[in-house]
């Protein structure tokens, strides 16, 4: 006992302590020079500066002053990491940080009814072993279950979360590999456009601006159909700033289109076809068209096709009965445990928070599970479409002016 209540006094005195990037061992390095001093302070800085950007977890919480959680949550996980949020992400003080902010998680808050639950099946049980049954004018039954059971299935229960969450984080890699791919064609058919074209042709610069829109028209359709109504207004609006130039029948005909994607995968074809280039040049950049019409039908599968539901339905079925039944296995656990330790402190009144923080990490795996499933809505599409309209537009600049200054 004594030993058990210096750990915890040891831990709470750990997470109590000033944030500080580096140990004392670290410090004594400043003697190295000056640039691995200038290095530290600027890691410090980093560090200990406000760890939120706008428009971030922390930024929407600190502005609104609750929590988002649930589907309103999703919008604000699209990270996109800088030096600075790699430096805070390695930082040594991360677990303390974590911890900290635990109860502030989104999700942690989207348990609560789950672990709302469980709490309350082990307060009935603890009230009717502690007190109804103690103090009955008649012998009643203890609320208890062996813990064999539960040893037994537990191995079970872990597999099938562990190949659910591997399932939903599959899923989440293939997305993001899928739309590297976009980035990454839509980045080649600018350049091969750009540096394969006829420039002695007065129309090749039109024709090629026109094959610029078209690529961010083909990655913003996209994530559009991938984003559902939510995006729409500021699809449409996107979609009408962008090609109000010269544009404004393409943007209507993209925004009145049954399916935008399509059309837009489309007028990309058109576009390269209108670029003055030789045959087999051409032939080599529709390679890439190609290419970007399998990225959307992967992001089509994984949007359309979740995990098998019979899968995801047991799997929720068993955790959930297992949490309903653990508060029966542990109160007795617990009891005997405080019978032979001699220690009231694990009377069954710890079955309580023990059952709900068991709930908080078992129902979290799943949770996350759920969270990773369906993968567009957290990934920073916006950002990658954006990325591609500034890249493709530098990409085919840069290249004009090269091999135009080449015939000079």
């Amino acid at each position: 006992m004594v030993l058990s209540s210096s750990f915890l006094v040891l831990a709470l005195l750990w997470l109590q302590r000033p944030v500080d990037a580096f140990t004392s061992n670290d410090r004594r390095s400043e003697a190295r020079g000056d640039a691995l001093y200038a290095l530290k302070s600027k890691a410090d800085q980093i560090v200990k500066s406000p760890p939120y950007k706008p428009g971030s977890m922390m930024a929407v919480t600190l502005e609104t002053g609750r929590v988002p959680y649930g589907e309103e949550s999703r919008k604000y996980r699209r990270t996109i990491f800088t030096y600075e949020d790699w430096v805070r992400h390695r930082n040594s003080e991360r677990v303390r940080t974590n911890l900290k902010g635990m109860l502030f998680s989104g999700v942690v808050r989207q348990l609560r009814p789950e672990v709302a639950l469980v709490s309350a099946v082990a307060t009935t049980v603890l009230l009717w072993n502690g007190v109804v049954v103690p103090n009955a004018p008649v012998a009643l039954p203890l609320l208890s279950m062996p813990s064999l059971p539960f040893m037994l299935s537990s191995p079970a229960l872990g597999l099938l979360l562990v190949f659910r969450t591997n399932a939903s984080y599959s899923r989440w890699m293939e997305a993001r590999t899928t739309w590297a791919r976009v980035v990454s064609q839509c980045r080649n058919i600018a350049r091969m456009a750009a540096s394969l074209a006829d420039l002695s042709n007065p129309a090749t610069r039109d024709a090629l601006d026109q094959l610029q829109l078209s690529t961010w028209l083909f990655a913003r359709t996209l994530m559009y159909e991938l984003s559902g109504p939510p995006d729409k207004e500021d699809f449409e609006r996107e979609v009408l700033e962008t090609c109000k130039e010269n544009n404004s029948l393409l943007a209507r005909r993209i925004l009145d289109s049954p399916s935008p994607n399509m059309s837009a995968l489309a007028q990309l074809s058109v576009a390269l076809q209108k670029v003055p280039m030789e045959e087999k040049a051409r032939i080599e950049t529709d390679k890439s068209i190609i290419l970007l019409g399998e990225c959307t039908s992967i992001c089509e599968k994984i949007y359309s096709w979740p995990v098998p539901l019979v899968y995801t339905r047991h799997t929720a079925r068993f955790l959930g009965l297992y949490m309903l039944l653990l508060p029966l296995a542990l109160y007795e656990a617990l009891i005997n445990f405080a019978d032979t330790q001699n220690s009231p402190i694990f009377h069954g009144i710890t079955v309580v928070p023990i059952s709900a923080i068991v709930a908080i990490f078992l129902f979290g795996i799943e949770e996350l599970a759920f969270q990773l499933e369906e993968p567009f809505s957290i990934m920073p599409l916006q950002e990658l479409c954006n990325d591609i309209k500034i890249g493709t537009k530098n990409i085919t600049q840069w290249c004009v002016d090269g091999m135009e200054s080449n015939m000079e």
